[in-house]
């Protein structure tokens, strides 16, 4: 960047003209490993629509795997070119190492049983987490499991783990390469000793132990190879005893053993044990932001046969369950577009006529966290979190002063205890731990581990609305360093999500650091889909008005353009998985607004979504093709089928998770082949493999590797003259051929 400040306007202008004719030249010679077409055309309700590429959705085809490890190749190649890349990925590994980035959709792994702790660590220089314990808060600290240990020359971690109510044992599922599914295995907390069964495949994991602390209830999947229709269908709930086989394992909540309560073989299934072991409670999930559910007493575990009794049902609007003696509470959304919670009785449960204790209001009532006497109910203004104590007893609600500002995440760590541990968190601050007492009070917490991000002071915070296509405000958080200039020179990387009703509230991550660090500008366009503004806003970006999501997306790019962030050519949108939609319909829609795009892990043929085995769960969220306006809905934010032969398409580089148990390699993969015969621009257009990652990866230098590759592949293409490609670089590289870009 230095190097920038010495050059003149003048200069300037000719060393950006000259460095795109250069790359313009370079781009003309890319040459794709080959992509045979074999057209098969649907009728899709008098609507014909040809699929040259079907033949790839066979994942254990030969030809299939060829092609997708030639395409790994040939990125590696390119983006290993990059100068600036290694640094780069140097770079992020070191804040890696430094701040704990955040897990967005998970809670805090902290469980106090009987006076132990039972924790994630990160330690700086180990790829992934050790899962730790000590006797106290502030007693010894012991690590309990090590996935180096378990390694088979992969990337092994704990995807989950919940210890027994007496603290003696951990229940912990391992999994490898990204999978998801998870090998249980139990081990003995003060012996160290595994009790020698294997549980498996199990990707949602461990809900509960029973009270005598003899077994434990978990889901299994119905397969293990991610490429089965069948991983996801027909999950059951089952509990095994400690010590004996998997194959004697009780079957108590699933469609196969209960077909009287309804259950489809899509539902994702999960039975709890309530704080108090009074009741049991079956879930049966989709991808929605509500669910049936039913109660039966505990002591029915051990029957032959449990009576389940229904509690909730689809459009009921309820998004989760707690239960105290014989109260249910209840957070819905049915007439309260920002949530409310109600209450009714276990006896007779009755949703429609429970009675309302927090009643709406204006913000926005994300969850609720059930400690011994109180309820945390976090709530959001779209953009910083609160956290208020619902007192059970009295229906009394009070404010939990908070030493921050930023996103909340509140857990109860000990059910039998009112205290609870609170992690914040900001588009500037990594996250960090304060305990609260019973009383509410506050102190930095002893599992707080980050240190501060060096620069963080530096970073310029930004919440704007911006208005849509349709006079939507569209929230967008804009994070910049303090000596960035808005005279459009500076790269801007904006992200997109805007599904199943997920808030992205302001979070640490290491990449965006690194992005900043070298003069781009960060922004989150809180799309419509999401839950930014509630359930209306949801809506808005649902099924048939899914459009809004990628239009917020345009709107919010014009907008930082318009603004002097950045300009056209420096501006690179980016989405990962079902944000894939969202930055896949507006590079199709407005291919001329962005430089370059980043598709990770993306849902790019959605037409055909239901044929992979995560489909079926997600056509309650996006629709289905046995619909007729379902249907013309999945086409319209289909964007493998809104690719064009002969349009100037910007530069995209889409990855994929060979071991990715939530979106089918196929899926993405068919929309960069179709790029790459269709545009006219001659930039690249590449598809990352991974072998060692599914959906994504808690090993830190995968991750590092794979922001090194997205950065540099985005900075490239902005111009940064830090990232150019080396001289002597001369991967797949041919006899330069005539293209637009090259004239």
């Amino acid at each position: 960047m230095d190097n920038m400040k010495k050059l003149t306007p003048v200069k300037l202008i000719l060393f950006f003209l000259l460095l795109v004719f250069s790359q313009s030249l370079l781009y003309a010679q890319f040459k794709y490993p080959a992509t045979r077409q074999e057209p098969v055309t649907d009728n899709y309700f008098g609507v014909k629509v040809t699929d040259p590429f079907r033949w790839m959705e066979d994942m254990s085809r030969p030809e299939t795997q060829q092609w997708f490890k030639a395409q790994g190749a040939l990125t590696s190649r390119w983006l290993d070119s990059i100068e600036g890349r290694e640094a780069l990925r140097e770079e992020i590994l070191r804040l890696y190492n430094a701040a704990r980035p955040a897990k967005l959709d998970s809670d805090i792994e902290i469980y106090e049983r009987k006076n132990r702790f039972f924790y994630r660590k990160e330690i700086p220089g180990t790829p992934v987490s050790l899962i730790c314990y000590r006797n106290g808060r502030n007693g010894k600290e012991e690590v309990l499991v090590d996935p180096a240990a378990f390694s088979t020359g992969k990337s092994i971690e704990v995807a989950y783990f919940l210890p027994s109510n007496d603290g003696r044992k951990l229940a912990f599922g391992m999994t490898e390469n990204g999978r998801e599914l998870a090998a249980i295995r139990i081990i003995d907390v003060e012996t160290k000793i595994l009790s020698p069964e294997v549980i498996y495949p199990s990707w949602f994991g461990i809900s509960g132990w029973t009270q005598d602390n003899r077994g434990f209830l978990y889901i299994r999947n119905g397969s293990d190879n991610v490429n089965d229709s069948n991983m996801l269908l027909n999950t059951k709930v089952m509990y095994h005893v400690v010590g004996t086989e998997e194959r004697a394992d009780k079957e108590i909540f699933s469609r196969a053993a209960y077909p009287e309560l309804g259950l489809e073989p899509r539902d994702i299934v999960v039975v709890t044990i309530s704080d108090d072991n009074r009741y049991l409670t079956g879930c049966a999930f989709t991808v929605l932001n509500e669910f049936k559910s039913f109660i039966a007493p505990s002591s029915a575990l051990f029957h032959p046969h449990i009576s389940w009794k229904p509690v909730t049902r689809v459009g009921d609007g309820v998004k989760s369950i707690h239960l105290k003696g014989d109260d249910i509470f209840l957070l819905s959304h049915r007439e309260a577009g920002n949530f409310r919670l109600l209450r009714t009785k276990a006896a007779h449960p009755d949703v429609l006529h429970a009675e309302v204790v927090v009643p709406e209001g204006k913000q926005l009532l994300d969850k609720a966290r059930m400690a011994k006497d109180f309820l945390y109910l976090t709530y959001s203004d779209g953009v910083n979190n609160t956290l208020k104590r619902y007192e059970i007893a009295s229906g009394k609600i009070s404010d939990v002063q908070l030493p921050l500002k930023g996103t909340v995440n509140a857990a109860v760590t000990d059910p039998e205890g009112n205290a609870c541990i609170v992690e914040m968190m900001s588009w500037n601050m990594p996250p960090v731990k304060f305990d609260l007492d019973g009383n509410g009070r506050a102190q930095r917490s002893v599992f707080e581990t980050n240190a501060p991000v060096p620069g963080s002071e530096d970073v310029v915070v930004e919440e704007v609305e911006v208005p849509g296509h349709d006079g939507a405000m569209i929230p967008l958080s804009v994070f910049y360093n303090k000596n960035t200039r808005k005279d459009g020179t500076a790269p801007c990387f904006v992200s997109g999500y805007g599904s199943y009703g997920i808030t992205i509230s302001p979070f640490f991550h290491p990449a965006f650091y690194a992005m900043m660090n070298h003069g781009a500008v960060m922004a989150i366009a809180h799309v419509r889909g999401g839950g930014e503004k509630g359930n209306n806003w949801y809506q808005g970006g649902y099924k048939s008005t899914k459009p809004n999501t990628w239009k917020d997306l345009i709107a919010c790019s014009e907008y930082l353009v318009a603004k002097g962030y950045t300009s056209a050519k420096r501006i690179v949108a980016h989405g990962g998985s079902a944000g894939g939609i969202t930055v896949g319909r507006a590079v199709t829609e407005r291919p001329d607004l962005f430089a370059a795009a980043v598709n990770e892990v993306g849902l790019n043929n959605m037409i055909r979504l239901e044929q992979a085995p995560n489909g079926p769960n997600n056509a309650t969220e996006f629709g289905t093709v046995q619909d007729s306006v379902e249907c013309m809905g999945l086409l319209e934010m289909d964007s493998y089928h809104h690719v064009k032969p002969g349009v100037a398409y910007p530069a995209v580089l889409s990855t994929v998770g060979m071991n990715d148990p939530r979106v089918s390699a196929w899926l993405t993969g068919k929309f960069a082949a179709a790029l790459q015969q269709a545009s006219s621009s001659g930039k690249p257009v590449l598809l990352s493999v991974n072998y060692e990652a599914g959906h994504r990866t808690s090993d830190k230098a995968i991750a590092a590797a794979r922001y090194a590759d997205i950065i540099s592949f985005a900075l490239w293409q902005c111009g940064h003259p830090e990232f150019r490609l080396k001289k002597k670089h001369t991967a797949g590289i041919v006899t330069p051929r005539k293209t637009t870009a090259s004239r």
